[in-house]
């Protein structure tokens, strides 16, 4: 082990960990993998004695809800997956909450959708809850609440709840364990010949290639891809969160910071975002976009100039005055992000004007 990675794991403090659907269910009966939340949760009990702050996202709920409810493949109707997720909830806390306290340790339940990310208010209460869990030394239980979300509310997957969660805590690591060994330069189930990628100090469009195409679930009852992970980790690093990715069914956490656990190490950013512009730029979902010309993309990124309506040419999405929208150049490129004074009808009515009024002010506009 590198004295870099050493250092980097070892010296994590606050450490959020995901667990895919694979790892928690049991191939045999299909129900909860009792034995891994076991032996999980003594890992958890080794990092808390060592000073460790452990927050888990944890998948499984409408894959437990599956088994209880004898369905042999993920429901296609959404209703249907609000029912597995409503029964697998009870049946996979009830595990979490007896491994846990054999060891010492409370656990309690957290349930998201994306309005809680997006309204700043809403942001900063889940903080304040989430701080006092953890003063009371209660270990937060976090998932989507699948069993009432709509394509409106949903956050997406569970790889990008566990980094908004990483964002919004102002973690140190982030643990994605997954059924691989870690990231691959291809994909080992193809080619024999694929190698790990021990490190990775930088996400660019090759190692993206690398992790396969977007919307690959892995499995009946789990939802995102090797793609899906990467992306999460692109967002924890920018940030100045590092993460790593490792195989959940062979390495248990403590295993991974304090032995020589097999694994990706992906680096974070050096100079951390601050909590407002994490909020801008990842945790938070945005309801529309607006689409701005040359000059204004220009004045935006070399003038930190706020962005008015003469220069934008287009926008999409119904919002109101105070949501999130993202910022796109004339060829559809994401290039900031921020929040509009205005909502989307009365901001339509002024588009290409020489209206002074900011559409977005630079005070609330992160450029990416």
């Amino acid at each position: 082990m590198s004295d870099l990675r050493k250092n980097i794991l070892a010296e994590a403090g606050r450490i959020v960990i995901k667990l895919g659907s694979k790892i928690l269910m049991d191939a045999s009966n299909k129900g909860v993998n009792l034995e891994f939340i076991k032996k999980f949760a003594g890992s958890i009990a080794i990092l808390q004695r060592a000073g460790k702050e452990i927050a888990i996202v944890s998948s499984g709920a409408v894959g437990t809800g599956m088994a209880r409810l004898s369905y042999a493949d993920k429901p296609k109707n959404i209703a249907d997956k609000q029912v597995c997720a409503a029964v697998g909830q009870i049946d996979l806390m009830h595990a979490y909450r007896n491994a846990f306290e054999k060891e010492g340790i409370t656990v309690g339940q957290i349930l998201l959708s994306a309005e809680d990310f997006r309204d700043r208010n809403r942001y900063k209460n889940l903080q304040n809850t989430f701080n006092s869990m953890l003063k009371h030394k209660v270990i937060p239980v976090i998932n989507e609440n699948d069993s009432v979300a709509t394509a409106e509310i949903k956050v997406g997957d569970n790889d990008k709840l566990s980094c908004d969660v990483a964002l919004f805590w102002n973690a140190d690591l982030l643990l994605l364990f997954t059924d691989e060994d870690g990231l691959f330069d291809s994909n080992p189930k193809t080619n024999p010949k694929a190698r790990l990628l021990n490190f990775v100090p930088e996400i660019n469009a090759e190692i993206l290639n690398s992790a396969g195409k977007p919307g690959n679930a892995g499995s009946t009852v789990s939802t995102g891809g090797m793609h899906s992970k990467v992306e999460a980790v692109k967002a924890a690093t920018r940030s100045g969160c590092n993460a790593f990715l490792a195989n959940g069914t062979k390495i248990l956490p403590h295993q991974v910071l304090f032995e020589n656990a097999t694994g990706t190490l992906f680096l974070g950013n050096a100079k951390k975002l601050g909590s407002r512009k994490k909020w801008l730029s990842f945790v938070s979902t945005p309801k529309g976009s607006i689409t701005i010309d040359d000059g204004g993309v220009n004045a935006i990124r070399k003038k930190s100039a706020s962005v008015l309506p003469v220069g934008i040419e287009s926008l999409s999405g119904h919002f109101s005055a105070k949501d999130l929208i993202d910022v796109k150049d004339s060829k559809g490129n994401k290039i900031a992000r921020g929040i509009s004074r205005f909502d989307s009808e009365n901001l339509r009515k002024i588009l290409r004007t020489k209206n002074q009024k900011e559409a977005i002010h630079k005070n609330d506009l992160v450029v990416f």
